[in-house]
């Protein structure tokens, strides 16, 4: 290389190290002035509280605060994640089951139940909460000022808030009371257009993803009724072209994906595509990820009988799957055939969780299979016999080598991981559902496309039951799964209900928040999976929309203090219940 050609070289280099360096001081600035100006709107909102009393001035100022949060909410929820559940989780105590401690809930959500109410207003309890606001506000401005970005970093916020805008924000998620998602939808698309500005000289095409944008923006203004707004359009014509777009600029771009080992892939251009989700992300240990050999190991296992106390029990005595994994009774039949305490779920997406059990008791897949086998009511098993039964069959031995061949001797680590394996392989994503969301638009019927416009809005499904996962699993990271207290009855008398007894994760704990709290299991397959709830008591989905219909277990009338779900009736209509069942009917995999 000549010297002039290692001086263009040089200069070349400056040039674009100089360039990234103002597009990361140009992100920089912007996020911290839009925080400013959220901290400031917060400020003369607290001032409005002290000085009026009038619940439209309260509200109007409210709106204006959300709508400036939407702003920062994709770069503050990525950066200062922990600091963002203050500022505006779920209204809810957070529980530190390791630390043994409750949280008090803060933030927007908190300060919407004490302006949108019909009781008196707790004007000194609301101050606290808007003041508690702004601690957190600046503690991420004071968090900001040291953290660095990349690329990569950006462009995932970005990419997480196109998913947290179809998963959350259009359903009323964090907006319950004021319903102003479809406003607040809007900032979130101009706050992402505005960001990928900087980008400009670095994706080969910004200018086609801000057309899209634009496109998107301007159904969004036609939008004026958060029932009536159509979802399923939305999301397949006009925000996943924008996921699509944004991620082929960036593979072009050379810049890497964010491959974090999380359930939710980092390069996964929309969420309804095929492989979005991989649970083997789960399995911690890359000597323990699946195999072709493994799935065949675990699945042997799987039905082999010889694995419970009396020889007569497998796995797939309660999840058949020619019943969609599950048995199909109201609850299963233990190992002396006496009905156990619980429904059994199925099996199919299991894996797509963090947490198993309707208790969430167990935190893998291999604890869960060491749990059933071990359980005296369910298969009354011992892993050493196991073991043994794996050493001294020829064909087992035959199938664990292929499975582990660098193990030197048969082990309950592998065998559990074999049955997790195996566990993990089910679930195909290949719903009507899913063809409609990657743009079969004849996948739905018009009663499925409405009901899926339900289930997201006015039903209220979608809050708990997260797309595409349809589990509690929460977007837009996937990282944790929730829990919900429903007051679920012991039957589907509504004139005389009856709490169910069981205690669910308040059995393993004393927190009251927990007590009759159970995860919310995903609803793919639903049709397939009856009968309903922890206890198998509704025996149609017809039952389960009626008993959400009515607010739960409070909205019948029953003591439950500390029910998650709203005690508020839905007012669903009968054929609004039916078009929903036909969209949740539309969940099941096609084979």
């Amino acid at each position: 290389m000549n010297r002039f050609s290692f001086m263009s070289l040089g200069v070349l280099v400056f040039f674009l190290l100089a360039c990234s360096q103002q597009k990361e001081e140009g992100l920089h600035a912007q996020f911290d002035r839009e925080l400013s100006e959220l901290i400031a709107l917060n400020d003369q909102f607290l001032q409005t509280i002290r000085d009026e009393s009038s619940l439209e001035r309260y509200h109007n100022d409210f709106l204006q605060l959300r709508l400036s949060y939407k702003k920062v909410e994709a770069f503050a929820a990525y950066f200062t994640p922990t600091t963002v559940r203050l500022v505006n989780g779920a209204p809810l105590d957070e529980i530190e089951d390791s630390e043994n401690a409750v949280f008090e809930p803060g933030g927007l959500q908190v300060i919407e139940t004490y302006i949108y109410t019909d009781q008196p207003l707790e004007k000194k309890e609301l101050i606290r909460e808007v003041r508690k606001l702004q601690v957190h506000l600046k503690r991420i401005k004071a968090l900001w000022k040291d953290t660095s970005i990349t690329d990569t970093q950006v462009l995932d916020a970005l990419r997480l808030s196109l998913f947290r805008l179809i998963t959350l924000g259009i359903s009323g998620f964090d907006t319950p009371a004021s319903g102003n998602a479809i406003r607040e939808s809007e900032v979130v698309l101009a706050s992402f257009q505005s960001y990928l500005t900087a980008y400009s000289s670095v994706l080969p095409d910004v200018d086609g993803i801000k057309v899209l944008t634009d496109r998107a923006l301007g159904y969004l203004k036609g939008q004026h009724d958060f029932n009536a707004f159509d979802r399923a359009t939305f999301i397949v014509d006009y925000i996943n072209p924008i996921s699509k777009a944004l991620h082929e600029n960036q593979r072009q771009a050379q810049i890497p994906f964010m491959m974090t080992g999380s359930l939710l892939r980092g390069d996964a251009a929309t969420l309804f595509e095929k492989g979005a989700f991989d649970p083997e992300n789960l399995v911690l240990n890359d000597a323990l990820k699946a195999t072709p050999d493994r799935v065949l190991l675990g699945q042997t296992l799987f039905f082999d009988t010889r694995l419970s106390g009396n020889g007569q029990t497998s796995c797939g005595t309660c999840h058949r799957p020619d019943l969609a994994f599950t048995d199909r009774l109201k609850t299963s039949r233990g190992i002396d055939q006496l009905f156990i305490q619980r429904n059994a779920p199925t099996l199919l997406y299991a894996s797509y969780q963090q947490a198993l059990f309707y208790d969430l008791r167990s935190p893998s897949l291999e604890d869960q299979a060491s749990d059933v086998i071990h359980n005296k009511k369910e298969m009354h098993g011992v892993m050493d016999h196991i073991v043994s039964l794996v050493k001294a069959d020829p064909a087992y031995q035959k199938l664990y080598t292929k499975a582990y061949p660098e193990a030197k001797a048969v082990s309950d680590i592998h065998i559990k991981n074999a049955l997790s394996t195996f566990v993990r392989s089910l679930g195909g994503f290949n719903s009507p559902f899913d063809a409609f969301m990657r743009g079969d638009k004849k996948a739905l019927t018009d009663d499925q496309r409405a009901g899926f416009n339900l289930f997201m809005g006015k039903a209220q499904c979608g809050t708990c039951h997260f797309i595409p996962l349809f589990n509690g699993t929460v977007p837009p990271d996937y990282q944790n799964t929730e829990s919900e207290v429903l007051g679920v009855t012991v039957d589907a008398d509504w004139q005389h209900p009856r709490l169910d007894a069981d205690r669910g994760r308040g059995a393993y704990n004393d927190f009251p928040q927990w007590q009759y709290a159970f995860k919310t299991p995903t609803i793919r397959n639903i049709d397939a999976t009856g009968p309903y709830m922890h206890n198998g008591s509704y025996n149609s989905l017809q039952q389960v929309l009626e008993f959400y219909n009515q607010g739960g277990g409070a909205g019948l009338g029953l003591s439950v203090p500390n029910q998650t779900l709203s005690a508020d009736q839905l007012d669903l209509t009968q054929d609004e219940m039916e078009r929903v069942i036909l969209f949740m009917e539309a969940l099941s995999d096609v084979n």
